[in-house]
C-alpha cells in the first residue's frame, strides 16, 4: 500500500535556504502564506499561553469549537478541530473510506487528497480538469455504485478557479437521495470576491451529506500552528471525532485561533490586501504576456516560458514560487500574492 505513495514535497525551510544562499533575506511566495502575518492579538494570546504549555490542551477545543460555531450559525457539535486541514482529510478517509470504495478527485490538486484514500484502502478515481476548471459533467460520468465520497476544491489548488454556485447546485442535486459524502475543500474561500462563490457551510441544511474544510492558516496567518476545521452535519461529526486522536490540537494553536477570530479587523485587512494586489498582479502579468487562470485565491498560476529556469532565476535573487511541474501544470508557476513592494520585484524578475 505504501510503496505507490510519495510523500509531501514540502521543501527546505526559509532558515536552510537563506543558508544556502549565503544569508540573502528570502521571500517565500511558494507556500500560500499570510503576507501579513499573524494579527497582533494573536501574538499576544501565545505569548499570555506560553507559560501553560506543561498542561494538556481541551480535547474537544470546545471554546474555539464554540466560537467558530457562533460565527457561521450551526450548532457546536457541527464542528471539529483539526491539526490543520490536512489531519481532517486523513480523519475522513480513515472514518468513511474502505477497500473497494471509489473516491472521486479532481485531476491534478492538493496531494493529499488521493493519499488520505490510499492509506484507507479505497481507489482514487481522477476527474481531468477541463483546462483550469473543474469538470463537473466530467465527475458526474465518472459516478459509480462504488463511489463513497467526491472531494471538490473551491478555489481549486493550484488552479485557483472555483465551482460556482448555479453548477454545484445542480451537481449536488443531481447525486440524487442517497448520495455520497461531497467534500467541499474551501481552504482559500475567504478570498474569493465573485458573487457566484457559494457558501459550503450554507448548503449544508439542504445537504446532510456535504463535508466542508476551511482552514486558519490562510486568512488568518497561523500556518505554523496548523489549525483548521470541518463542518458537517452532527453526525457525520460523531464520526469524525470517534478517529480523531486526542488532544490533537494544541494549546497555543486553539488560543491562537480564538484571538484570530476576534480580531475581524485583521481578517478583513488581509481579505483586502489580497484581492487588491491579486487584480494589480493579475494586471500586469497579462499585460506583460503572461497567461493565467482568473484566480479566486491568494495566489495566481501562469503559464511561464521555460518555468524551471524562471524559478531558479527569482530563487537567487530571493524569491521563493513553486513550479508547477510539482503540481500538476508543468510550464507553469505558481505564486502567492505578497506585499507591493515584492510583486513589483517578482514582475521585474519575471
Amino acid at each position: 500500500m505504501l510503496e505507490p505513495l510519495v510523500p509531501y514535497a514540502a521543501g527546505k525551510s526559509l532558515e536552510a535556504l537563506a543558508e544556502e544562499l549565503g544569508g540573502i533575506d528570502l521571500v517565500r511566495l511558494s507556500a500560500n502564506e499570510n503576507p501579513l502575518g499573524p494579527s497582533p492579538r494573536v501574538v499576544e494570546a501565545v505569548r499570555r499561553e506560553a507559560a501553560r504549555v506543561h498542561l494538556y490542551p481541551d480535547g474537544g477545543a470546545t471554546a474555539l469549537r464554540e466560537a467558530l460555531a457562533q460565527r457561521l450559525g450551526v450548532d457546536a457539535g457541527q464542528v471539529v478541530v483539526g491539526n490543520g486541514a490536512d489531519e481532517l482529510i486523513g480523519l475522513v478517509a480513515l472514518a468513511a473510506f474502505e477497500p473497494g470504495d471509489e473516491v472521486l478527485v479532481p485531476h491534478p490538486s492538493f496531494e493529499p487528497y488521493t493519499t488520505g484514500v490510499a492509506l484507507a484502502g479505497a481507489t482514487a478515481v481522477p476527474s481531468p480538469l477541463a483546462g483550469y476548471e473543474t469538470d463537473l459533467d466530467d465527475m458526474r460520468r465518472r459516478l459509480t455504485p462504488r463511489t463513497k465520497a467526491v472531494i471538490l476544491c473551491s478555489p481549486h489548488n493550484p488552479a485557483a478557479t472555483i465551482v460556482r454556485r448555479g453548477p454545484l447546485g445542480a451537481f449536488l442535486a443531481a447525486l440524487g437521495a442517497d448520495p455520497p459524502l461531497v467534500i467541499l475543500d474551501e481552504a482559500y474561500a475567504d478570498f474569493c470576491d465573485d458573487p457566484e462563490y457559494p457558501d459550503g457551510v450554507a448548503l449544508l441544511r439542504r445537504h446532510p451529506r456535504l463535508v466542508v474544510l476551511r482552514t486558519f492558516s490562510k486568512i488568518a496567518g497561523l500556518a505554523g500552528l496548523r489549525v483548521g476545521y470541518a463542518v458537517a452535519s452532527a453526525e457525520t461529526i460523531d464520526r469524525l471525532n470517534r478517529v480523531r486522536a486526542p488532544y490533537n490540537v494544541n494549546r497555543l494553536a486553539q488560543v491562537a485561533a480564538r484571538a484570530a477570530l476576534e480580531d475581524t479587523e485583521h481578517w478583513e485587512r488581509t481579505r483586502k490586501l489580497v484581492i487588491e494586489e491579486r487584480a494589480w498582479l493579475s494586471a500586469e502579468l497579462t499585460r506583460r504576456g503572461f497567461a493565467h487562470p482568473p484566480s479566486q485565491a491568494n495566489f495566481v498560476l501562469v503559464r511561464v516560458p521555460d518555468a524551471e529556469a524562471a524559478r531558479d532565476r527569482l530563487f537567487r535573487a530571493g524569491i521563493l514560487v513553486r513550479d508547477g511541474a510539482g503540481v500538476g501544470f508543468p510550464g507553469h508557476l505558481r505564486i502567492s500574492v505578497g506585499l507591493r513592494e515584492t510583486n513589483e520585484r517578482l514582475l521585474a524578475l519575471l
